[in-house]
């Protein structure tokens, strides 16, 4: 499974996809385009660091013509950031995000190999990590190369397993990786503690949060459907209930509260928030981001997901 992804993630269609969004993101500045709010990133120095090779695309105000002139090679500038931004990755890999087709976790890593890819090339520090009770596996932040084949790698290898502690992964992280940065944490919130106290630790140590919010297609819908079997995918603990109409509507204004909410809650600490379903195409879902268009209440349905408290992640067969 791992190598497959791995694959995947050097196909020629899927890198192609990945520079197409890289040039977008150009255009519209990486530093800018997280949002309006103030990030580590102010301000750029002039002081020259090394050439790279020219791509179609890239600003010709910074081809060296004098190196053209001797060389006939169209080589671009490369000038160093007074303040580098550290992008870090944090994938939800507890066994709730193999749910779905294709499973949360899939878009999830399509996602964070396309930011990552961006981060890269504009020459930011990126980093990765698995969060499930705890801290599941850590790729250190870099800007080499290298690293990118090792960021596909390391997507490739994640698995999902375990239940989800939040709070307990992010204060981990935090402890590990003090320097502020921007955080993108893919999660489906299925948490039964919530995910208010991992938001509150990252915000505590000034980091910039974008908090990707993914469902799986029919999570956001429960139907009557009189006796119902509930299963725990993370525990295994089951639960019987009488799905009528009155429990479905309920249902829905819970999970309508708990977005109103998740939301509220990210705007108010200048937090970026996106909900999506896994089965939308990763370039579009980053398309969207890159040129902040906000996700319209009615991408997806409601979810019985809550901020402060979460039901356990389950299935449900009809008995």
């Amino acid at each position: 499974m791992a190598e497959a992804d791995a694959h995947r993630f050097l196909e020629p269609d899927f890198l192609a996809r990945l520079d197409k969004l890289r040039l977008v993101a150009k255009r519209l500045s990486w530093g800018i385009a997280r949002g309006e709010h103030p990030t580590v990133r102010k301000g750029f120095s002039l002081e020259f660091s090394d050439y790279r090779k020219y791509s179609r695309g890239d600003d010709l105000r910074y081809v060296d013509w004098n190196v053209y002139g001797r060389l006939e090679r169209l080589l671009l500038k490369v000038f160093t950031a007074e303040e580098e931004i550290t992008v870090y990755l944090l994938m939800d890999t507890s066994l709730s995000m193999a749910e779905g087709s294709p499973a949360k976790i899939d878009f999830a890593k399509n996602v964070a190999a396309a930011l990552g890819y961006i981060g890269l090339k504009t020459h930011d520090r990126v980093g990765a990590a698995g969060l499930a009770e705890d801290l599941t596996a850590q790729l250190p932040p870099a800007r080499a190369r290298r690293q990118l084949l090792s960021l596909f790698n390391f997507l490739a290898e994640l698995s999902c397993a375990g239940r989800t502690d939040l709070e307990t992964s992010v204060k981990t992280f935090t402890r590990l990786y003090p320097r502020p940065g921007l955080v993108v944490l893919f999660s489906d919130l299925l948490d039964a503690s919530g995910c208010r106290a991992a938001l509150e630790e990252l915000a505590r140590k000034r980091h910039d949060v974008l908090l990707v919010h993914v469902l799986k297609d029919g999570e956001t819908r429960l139907d009557p459907g009189g006796d119902v079997s509930l299963v725990d995918v993370e525990t295994g603990r089951e639960r019987r209930v009488f799905v009528d109409r009155d429990l479905a509507d309920r249902f829905h204004r819970e999970a309508e509260d708990f977005f109103a909410g998740a939301e509220r809650f990210c705007e108010g600490r200048q937090m970026d928030y996106r909900r999506t379903t896994s089965d939308v195409p990763f370039d579009d879902f980053v398309l969207r981001y890159l040129m902040h268009e906000p996700a319209s209440a009615d991408d997806v349905e409601p979810s019985r997901a809550g901020l402060n408290r979460a039901p356990a992640p389950s299935s449900s067969s009809v008995g």
